[in-house]
């Protein structure tokens, strides 16, 4: 790396043309000039070297699974007429994705930087591939990118971040069949599936009626009721529309400070993905809960079921950014009056441990006409009371599922990869 001169060298060449001038000799005034005009041109030199130079970089996919590769492009131009002496680029790549280009440690957790050098001559233009290969499940920023460059004595220095700040690249976890899970693929949880069931959607009010014997309090219209004089209930808009929700517990152990099994982690994501692409294949209106939030935000992760043609990618990108951390309890969440479940919706809980209270919301939801089911991710017994609420225990198939994929990845499959 060049090391800057500092402003003192300018004032040393002041000062030499000084002291040439007060003791009348030509050859030290001479050198002093020179060194003033020198470190004159240098430092312009240095203040343009960037000016014109414009980087962008593109990505080949911004949406992959693991072991598939991403192609960043890094392109830099030179746009004036004044060459580049000297540029060195600082890219800034994810440590979940790595290249086979050499890097250093970078400056953040999870980055490590890539170094390229070079120059430019007038309205010249350079472009470096880098490929980058996903290992695991994630969400990853490449960016952002210095510029590092100077006068072509070496004298000065320029340094600044350019091009746009961050990419984002979205690593899908695993899935699997139902089959490699040890599950029916027909009927993984045992309800009967389509059919002519017909609810009351909760969500879809189409006006009152009077309050009839038996109408829950829920129903009741208050404010109808305030301006009738009598007791007013809802009416609702009958669905058949069936809904699937995958709610994802994302806690590995019953209490939160003993931090997160990273392996159960994965494991949970995976199986929550696995049945995302099964609802999605078989036409259900597919919905996501988590209690964990999107990058850089601290809202739940909720996704409302529907049907649209890219519901499951929007659903398996947001389980690709799942982290440890908790924000919320998903009792709570599945059981929020400002987001209502879908009527007789499908209620899938991945789950590695089972709070007490998360049992307890999962039967109140049995008894509001919802199918539950809960899948099991970990060993050991649970203590909480799921009542006739059905548990499928995925344990074993997963594991074996996981066995096959650690020797699939390994570092000698890799080389036999690359080999061949």
């Amino acid at each position: 790396m060049r090391t800057a001169v500092s402003e003192g060298w300018l004032v040393f060449s002041l000062v030499l043309c000084g002291i040439g001038f007060m003791a009348g000799s030509v050859p030290l005034l001479a050198v002093g000039a020179m060194l003033f005009g020198t470190g004159a041109v240098a430092r312009l030199w240095s203040r343009l070297s960037l000016e014109q130079v414009f980087y962008r970089r593109t990505l080949s996919e911004r949406r992959v699974f693991v072991g598939e590769s991403v192609l960043a492009t890094l392109i830099i131009e030179n746009r004036k007429i004044l060459p580049v002496p000297w540029l060195q680029l600082l890219e800034t790549l994810p440590r979940g994705m790595p290249t086979k280009a050499r890097t250093q440690p970078g400056g953040g957790p999870g980055a490590h930087i890539l170094e390229r050098s070079t120059s430019l001559s007038a309205n010249d233009k350079l472009e470096w591939p880098v490929t980058m290969t996903a290992q695991q499940r994630g969400y990853f920023r490449v960016g952002p990118t210095r510029l590092r460059s100077g006068d072509i004595f070496g004298f000065f220095e320029r340094e600044e971040e350019v091009g746009r700040p961050v990419d984002g690249v979205v690593v899908y976890p695993y899935t699997y069949t139902m089959p490699e899970l040890g599950l029916d693929s027909a009927r993984p949880f045992g309800e009967a599936r389509g059919g002519n069931r017909i609810f009351e959607d909760p969500s879809r009010v189409i006006g009152v009626r009077d309050y009839m014997p038996g109408d829950p309090m829920k129903r009741i219209d208050w404010y109808a009721t305030a301006r009738t004089g009598r007791m007013q209930s809802r009416l609702y808009e009958p669905s058949r529309e069936q809904s699937v929700v995958i709610a994802l517990n994302i806690p590995t152990f019953e209490q939160t400070w003993h931090g997160s099994d990273p392996v159960l982690l994965e494991r949970g994501v995976s199986v929550a993905a696995s049945i995302a692409r099964w609802a999605a294949e078989g036409g259900a209106a597919l919905g996501l809960v988590a209690n964990g939030s999107f990058p850089d935000a601290d809202r739940t992760i909720r996704i409302g079921a529907g049907r649209r043609p890219d519901r499951l990618n929007v659903v398996l990108e947001a389980l690709a950014m799942i982290t440890p951390f908790t924000t919320s309890n998903l009792g709570h969440d599945l059981e929020d009056a400002h987001h209502p479940l879908p009527a007789g919706a499908t209620i899938v809980v991945v789950a590695a441990v089972m709070p007490v209270d998360l049992a307890a919301s999962l039967r109140r939801l049995r008894g509001n006409g919802h199918y539950v089911a809960v899948v099991r991710t970990a060993r050991g017994e649970w203590t909480a009371d799921l009542g006739p609420i059905p548990v499928h225990d995925v344990v074993d198939a997963v594991e074996a599922l996981e066995a096959d994929q650690a020797r699939a990845y390994s570092p000698e499959a890799a080389a036999v990869r690359f080999e061949s």
